[in-house]
């Protein structure tokens, strides 16, 4: 008798439909502004090219979908204890994944998978650098059923606990403990107070990308030649730059605002994180729809954050590390976030995931030198800025020194709030770090968990003794600067946790 998927199998015919919508967006992020180019410039003289363009591309694509398809296929190699998938057009690969290394199974879709009701498994690998393994269209069963063997047959192979065998056995016996979920409302709280910098940033990014691909072209771009021009004929008084840079700053803080506000809207639409007797379900996501299964022995790092606004709002955020390779790709896509949770939420995470409560011990505090070094680092942008005013002797005391004494009043008072809010706790079975001064974070790691210890002492630090300490996971690490060498007592006791733990790590 033949076990559930041990012969090749193909995705869903309707899949062909992903494929050639997942080429056409590639020419299209490829393209876009060569294409715009030729529509702007002259379009009676450029009309027969560009259909030429579309019509080869949607040649392509339309064969390079249908090959796509007939090449995929996956199986599961049962006495090799491997999953196995063949796929490539113009070179054939395959790629085995044993069960043991095989961390997270979860569903992905995108807006034509829920179009077309296909889902996309991706197949999460640890200690690996490449890109997940994904199959990008299955049907609700199969992908349901592909899921609930490979991490089955995970579970199996990284352990022989009886506590592990005995989830497995009792996967469809699910209790539901408690379920909550992102409403509309939540969503706005959350893009209204957090991520500005964030939206900031976008906007910077997107005009800069606009810009350097018009000097590539070498485009002219003439409204921005008639604002400079404005702008120097109608402001040329301190008190009119000031107000121009007060309202740009202004105009780009809401914008950024409002980015932030969709990009939450897109990325955690309908969330929904659900706690069973035996993991955290979460689904969320508007654009690309995930589902994917949180269980506490592959949780490596849990970090709790929140802001003043949203402490009255009642909302904080959690983020859960999983065991990951050190490639930064694999880094950033094991790290989970649960936005909008109610306190009352995040203290059943902490209790499910750790299973014990978490105690508590004398915070331990950097070295006041950590103070100075920041503040006296915060100042050389100050300096470097001296260079140009003395070279061309743009002597604006009336608007230099207001700016230079509110940036070094700002920034001792930042660097001082910082300062005051870090601290590290070594407790019988966890280290707990707190840091921040307007996102307020929480990281919280296991000791038997930890997978090594690295101590380190610049040479200008030796005679006052101090080290850095960083604390490696397979889910990331956790740094703590500037500790005096007797609070360095507690990382024997770490190491003594790690050597003598019997739980598994992962």
């Amino acid at each position: 008798m033949n076990k559930d998927f041990s012969s090749p199998q193909k995705q869903s015919k309707i899949g062909i439909l992903v494929i050639f919508f997942s080429v056409l967006y590639k020419f299209t992020k490829i393209f876009w502004v060569f294409g715009a180019y030729l529509l702007f410039k002259n379009l009676s003289e450029n009309l027969i090219f560009i259909l030429i363009g579309l019509f080869t591309i949607l040649c392509f694509a339309i064969t390079f979908s249908i090959l796509s398809y007939k090449k995929f296929k996956f199986h599961i190699d049962y006495d090799q204890k491997e999953f196995v998938l063949q796929k490539g057009v113009f070179s054939t690969e395959f790629i085995n994944i044993s069960f043991d290394r095989i961390q997270q199974v979860y569903f992905k879709r995108s807006i034509i998978q829920r179009i077309i009701n296909v889902y996309e498994v991706a197949i999460d690998t640890a200690g690996s650098s490449d890109k997940e393994v994904t199959i990008k269209a299955l049907s609700k069963e199969k992908a349901d059923a592909l899921r609930n063997i490979l991490m089955n047959l995970a579970v199996e192979e990284v352990t022989q606990e009886n506590e592990t065998v005995n989830e497995v056995k009792s996967t469809k016996q699910k209790q539901l403990e408690w379920k909550h979920r992102l409403e509309v409302l939540d969503l706005l709280k959350l893009g209204l107070t957090s991520n500005y910098l964030r939206g900031i940033w976008l906007i910077f990014l997107f005009f800069g990308t606009i810009m350097n691909e018009l000097n590539q072209l070498k485009i002219e771009n003439t409204y921005l030649d008639r604002g400079v021009d404005y702008l120097d004929q109608n402001y040329t008084s301190p008190s009119a730059v000031i107000f121009v840079v007060l309202v740009a700053l202004i105009f780009t803080f809401l914008v950024g605002i409002l980015i932030s506000t969709v990009e939450i809207f897109i990325k955690y639409f309908n969330l929904t994180l659900t706690q069973t007797s035996l993991s955290l379900d979460l689904e969320m996501g508007l654009k690309t729809n995930t589902r994917t299964s949180l269980k506490p022995r592959r949780v490596q790092m849990l970090r709790l954050s929140t802001n003043p606004i949203q402490k009255r709002l009642d909302l904080y955020e959690a983020e859960v590390s999983l065991a990951s390779s050190s490639d930064d790709f694999q880094k950033k896509k094991s790290k989970i976030k649960i936005p909008g949770l109610a306190k009352d939420k995040l203290k059943k995470i902490k209790e499910f995931l750790y299973k014990r409560s978490q105690e508590t011990s004398t915070p331990i505090k950097p070295h006041s030198i950590l103070f100075v070094r920041k503040f006296v680092l915060s100042c050389i942008p100050v300096f470097l800025a001296i260079i140009p005013i003395i070279i061309f002797a743009w002597y604006r005391w009336e608007i230099i020194l207001p700016a230079v004494s509110i940036y070094l009043l700002l920034s001792f008072f930042l660097n001082k709030k910082y300062y005051q809010s870090i601290s590290i706790e070594f407790t019988e079975n966890f280290i707990v770090k707190k840091q921040g001064i307007w996102n307020h974070e929480t990281e919280i790691i296991e000791l038997f968990k930890l997978q090594s210890i690295t101590v380190k002492q610049a040479l200008w630090f030796r005679k006052r003794k101090l080290y850095h300490l960083e604390f490696h996971t397979a889910g990331g690490d956790l740094f703590f600067p500037l500790v005096s060498e007797q609070d360095l007592k507690n990382i024997n006791y770490n190491f003594y946790k790690i050597e003598t733990s019997t739980k598994a790590w992962m």
